[in-house]
């Protein structure tokens, strides 16, 4: 589903900020049931191994890259989202 956010504000010294959410949207497949609490599964699980994840290659993007017949190293697929570390 889909929501939108409205923000909102009240006070004049002391402000308080808040938001509402409201759902403008649904996603309904062909037949007829939405995803919502159901969700997607997968027809293949693949995870990267925590070598992988260690030495920065990502080989689940490659692949995937590789289902649509592009070639792409796990080595330079995990280049493409750089971890960034808060400071």
């Amino acid at each position: 589903m889909r929501a939108k956010t409205y923000p909102h504000e009240a006070g004049m010294d002391v402000v308080v900020f808040y938001g509402v959410s409201v759902t403008d949207a649904d996603i309904i497949m062909t037949d007829g049931k939405s995803l919502e609490h159901v969700g997607v599964t997968p027809d293949e699980i693949r995870l990267p191994t925590a070598a992988d994840l260690a030495a920065q290659r990502d080989p689940v993007l490659a692949y995937a890259a590789s289902l649509l017949g592009i070639t792409i190293s796990p080595e330079k697929a995990g280049g493409f989202f750089p971890i960034e570390w808060r400071k």
